[in-house]
């Protein structure tokens, strides 16, 4: 789990990166290893993508594995519940920006063919990167959510709940 866990932050940092220089070469029109945006581009959204389903499989992953814990142990429904949760949190705001990026990529064909202006292409970029932090900080949370379940679950640690009052 954590090696996962651990690949996937990798891996959306590396994303941040590619993404962040995929449209500062869109603005400044420079190439990286002689590489232009649109091929650039290419494989930042091939890496995105990978990471963002990378992110969701592994959510779908612990929940199965959180269920059959708690079929198999006889323990609290409400850990699979929980599980179930985290998903409700997590995937409308990545599905959202997975749509953005792609639509950003996809509008970037019709920028370089000439129909649609670039200035449309340069907005949804903008969006769909800002979008992408506050996709971030939920995923984290989410993260840090599952892996409570899981320990929790395990008798690792104490419930959340008893973690929150201590804060508080």
């Amino acid at each position: 789990m954590y090696f996962f866990m651990i690949l996937i932050y990798f891996l959306s940092f590396f994303s941040f990166v590619v993404l962040a220089l995929a449209g500062l070469q869109g603005l400044l029109e420079f190439s990286i290893f002689g590489v232009h945006h649109a091929s650039f581009g290419f494989v930042a959204a091939i890496l995105y993508l990978f990471t963002e389903v990378l992110v969701m499989f592994f959510f779908v992953g612990t929940g199965v594995s959180i269920k059959e814990y708690v079929q198999e142990n006889s323990a609290d429904i409400q850990f699979h519940q929980r599980s179930v949760d985290i998903k409700r949190k997590l995937y409308p705001p990545t599905l959202l920006n997975v749509l953005f990026v792609m639509t950003v990529f996809i509008i970037g064909g019709g920028v370089d063919t000439g129909v649609i202006p670039g200035w449309i292409h340069g907005t949804l970029f903008y969006i769909a990167f800002f979008h992408f932090f506050k996709m971030i900080k939920v995923q984290h949370n989410c993260f840090r959510e599952n892996t409570n379940i899981v320990l929790e679950m395990t008798g690792s640690v104490e419930p959340l709940k008893s973690n929150k009052a201590e804060i508080l």
